[in-house]
């Protein structure tokens, strides 16, 4: 296979960064000590979303945490990137993740690595004894990735189904009913099944599904089978492109018969208005629908609120969202376990990632964690919570849950 190489600068302007061909990137040698960092991002292909708003965040702020001294725990070293683009297949993943480890001699990997690239990775960080920080996979099979993705229980089911019943509870909407509407990918799977449970247990009625195949180009038969069961609630994880489609297809059928809730990219990310044009976005997230996200630019969370700035101001992002925050959130928790580590082996980077703390109020915090980011003992995060937004006619987003981010309470039913 022949193969291209081409540098990405880390440079505050930032631009962001659009597909690559290429199968991987390798940045050009840095002067001096450098700890090497494999990163295995989607740049292209159907999760390229993810990676390319998040990746111009994360290059800006390792780029500020080697302007500022690098890791002084380990006399100033330098993080040097070394970058891959699995093309959003899990076999690339998990084939260039082999590459970096074998080949490039990384201390530590991170990237993308979604659910279904995480499974692939797994047997390769098993044979090679791995530390590796995932972005939003949200599960570890391994017991060498930790990930800043939302656990499928106590991440996105435990919040969508707290929001659900505070709708129904706090705000007198009448939601007795509700389908399961998700991406059938694993991590869509498993978040159904726990979401599914916890509906049930507070007394909302399931009657029927309406999984999203993630192949499919349009969304059309699934909105149909939701206009047919006329549900209270349409709730699930659904992806950046499937909620596209999904909403194209609520749009075409001018369906606005239920509420559409749920996480995090296919209602929440701000790609959405973009892709799906003005008209369609106004008739649609506006109405009846509402979004699971960790990042909201309306949050009050002043740490989250000052990243954004210096997103916006300093590095000169054009698109901060969602995949900007996790990103810069990334960072920080790599330079944390760089920091706290004993040395650069791999049981002593490991351990590392054990002990991280942000707590809540820390500037290094960016993500809405009311209790702080640490990872629990299955190697996701204990505080697995998100916020709920609904989208403004003037494509901005308004915090609705939980309280103490709330910037207003959520629109009544139309």
């Amino acid at each position: 296979m022949t193969v291209t190489r081409r540098t990405f600068g880390i440079a505050a302007a930032g631009i962001l960064l659009g597909p690559i061909a290429a199968p991987y990137i390798r940045k050009a040698n840095a002067a001096g000590s450098t700890i090497r960092i494999g990163v295995v991002n989607s740049m292209s292909g159907g999760l390229a979303a993810y990676a390319q708003e998040g990746q111009p965040a994360f290059e800006y702020v390792i780029k500020k945490i080697n302007d500022a001294g690098g890791i002084k725990s380990k006399g100033g070293a330098k993080i040097e990137l070394i970058q891959a683009d699995d093309t959003s297949q899990p076999a690339r993943t998990a084939a260039e993740a082999r590459r970096l480890i074998t080949e490039e001699k990384v201390h530590l990997l991170t990237g993308t690595i979604l659910s279904a690239q995480m499974l692939a990775l797994t047997p390769v960080l098993d044979e090679l004894k791995m530390p590796t920080l995932s972005v939003w996979a949200g599960g570890s099979h391994s017991n060498y990735m930790f990930t800043l993705g939302y656990p499928y229980d106590r991440g996105y089911a435990q919040t969508i189904h707290d929001f659900v019943v505070f709708l129904r509870d706090a705000n007198k909407f009448n939601i007795k009913t509700a389908v399961m509407g998700y991406s059938n990918y694993e991590a869509g799977q498993q978040v159904n099944q726990f979401l599914t449970q916890r509906l049930k247990a507070s007394g909302i009625e399931i009657i029927g599904e309406a999984p999203l195949d993630t192949r499919a180009q349009d969304q059309t038969a699934a909105m149909i089978r939701i206009r047919s069961l006329k549900p209270d609630i349409v709730v699930g994880l659904v992806t950046p492109r499937d909620g596209i489609l999904l909403h194209q297809a609520r749009y075409n059928l001018n369906y606005h018969g239920s509420i559409f809730c749920g996480g995090t990219g296919g209602y929440s990310d701000l790609s959405l208005w973009k892709d799906l044009g003005p008209e369609i976005g106004k008739a649609v997230l506006t109405r009846n629908l509402y979004g699971m996200t960790g990042f909201s630019p309306g949050a009050k969370i002043d740490s989250m609120q000052n990243i954004i700035a210096e997103l916006r101001d300093v590095a000169k992002l054009s698109k901060i969202g969602q995949g900007a925050i996790q990103y810069a959130q990334a960072a920080r928790v790599l330079q944390q376990t760089l920091e706290n580590a004993a040395s650069l082996e791999r049981d002593a980077l490991l351990d590392a990632f054990k002990k991280v703390h942000i707590p809540f109020g820390d500037p290094n915090l960016y993500i809405s964690k009311p209790k702080g980011l640490q990872f629990a003992d299955d190697r996701l995060l204990k505080d697995g919570s998100a916020m709920f937004i609904q989208w403004t006619p003037e494509q901005e987003q308004q915090v609705i849950f939980p309280k103490e981010f709330a910037q207003t309470a959520p629109r009544p039913r139309a």
